[in-house]
């Protein structure tokens, strides 16, 4: 426990996203209620974790996310540098198992979603499962996914709890009608749009989603709204976007006060990726209110259910389109999705998910670890 005040937990979270991702920033606001203390930290430095740790002291609780800033790096020969980052990672956590931190490693996916190094990565992560005291995962389905893909005794496996991931709702600017929003755009008022929001990276599959759009002769539009990840991955979505005038792309940063623009223009979020464990922008999509079209992976079957969208099968050539043709043909039954992705978005109150978030801490009154 923190030598100022005994009764409140510390914790070092890291990496920092705070500045990016809001979802780091509404879990410590809300474990702030719970009496935990949380310090952001950056990855950086030859020994990170320590290095966080010397800055500010040994907490009661180390918490990790997206665990790929530690081991994934652009340079040549990906898969030993991850190896040799891996050991380094390992080590350091090591360290901290005897300096008296408790480890909480909070798995977002299963591997770096641009698969630099999957093998070394995967076996990395393996050993992280094994070093940590609890693993977080959002729905029970990537706990199966997670135990199984890192193949984890059951002894390690019965460390992963599951808290869901929390809402959007006050986060973003929300007083923009449906109407207004598709003037300020110049959208039609009458026809179904659908809309991908978010940064662009290759795994998301944007340009074969413009291409599958333009493929359905129907009187709709489809924004396609994000900062590219790269030249290349730009490139590519101006090429399948081109030649149609239904679609409209907005290929750069949003600041935050626009996001409402295009979720409220929008009948639908569609989201064609080739691999998800969980999804922000899909809860950001249903805390604005909007159905969801998207691959059955991943957590993404619980959150969406069959009323609050179209789910599709990831192997099938044809799912994609399906999907799109059935939504564009029955714009009123969007409108209800829509309606019941807020309801149930609302159900995933920060409040509740900090106080799972604090039990999975579970450090016993003299600040060591639980008896398991």
């Amino acid at each position: 426990m923190s030598d100022a005040d005994p009764g409140r937990i510390t914790v070092l979270m890291c990496p920092d996203y705070t500045d990016s991702n809001p979802y780091q920033s509404e879990l410590i606001a809300a474990l702030d209620d719970r009496e935990v203390d949380v310090t952001p930290v950056d990855s950086n430095g030859a020994l990170p974790l320590l290095s966080a740790v010397r800055a500010n002291g040994v907490p009661d609780v180390f918490h990790i996310h997206w665990l790929h800033r530690f081991v994934i790096t652009n340079r040549r020969f990906p898969a030993p540098l991850a190896l040799l980052l891996g050991v380094r990672l390992c080590l350091e956590l090591v360290v901290l198992r005897v300096l008296g931190a408790r480890l909480v490693w909070t798995v977002h996916n299963l591997l770096d979603h641009e698969r630099a190094a999957p093998r070394s990565e995967r076996l990395v992560r393996g050993a992280v499962a094994r070093l940590v005291d609890r693993l977080v995962v959002h729905c029970e389905a990537a706990g199966r996914s997670v135990a199984d893909a890192y193949r984890l005794p059951d002894r390690v496996a019965d460390r992963i709890r599951v808290v869901d991931h929390g809402n959007f709702a006050g986060v973003y600017e929300s007083d923009v009608s449906e109407s207004t929003a598709r003037e300020r755009l110049g959208l039609p008022p009458d026809v179904p749009v659908l809309c991908f929001f978010g940064l662009i990276r290759p795994y998301k599959n944007v340009p074969r989603l413009a291409e599958t759009f333009k493929s359905i002769p129907k009187d709709a539009r489809l924004l396609v709204v994000g900062n590219p990840w790269n030249d290349d991955i730009e490139r590519r979505v101006r090429a399948a976007s081109a030649g149609d005038d239904r679609i409209h792309t907005v290929l750069q940063y949003v600041p935050a006060d626009e996001i409402q623009l295009y979720m409220r223009a929008a009948d639908a979020v569609v989201l064609p990726f080739d691999s998800v464990l969980t999804s922000g922008s899909a809860i950001l999509a249903m805390t604005f209110g909007r159905a969801v079209i998207a691959p059955s992976m991943g957590c993404l079957p619980r959150l969406i259910a069959p009323d609050g969208g179209l789910l599709y099968d990831p192997w099938d050539p044809e799912g994609l389109r399906t999907a799109l043709d059935r939504a564009l043909d029955d714009r009123e039954r969007l409108v209800e999705m829509g309606r019941r992705n807020e309801e149930a978005a609302r159900r995933w109150d920060w409040d509740e998910i900090a106080e799972r978030t604090r039990d999975a801490y579970a450090l016993n009154v003299s600040g060591g670890r639980e008896v398991e």
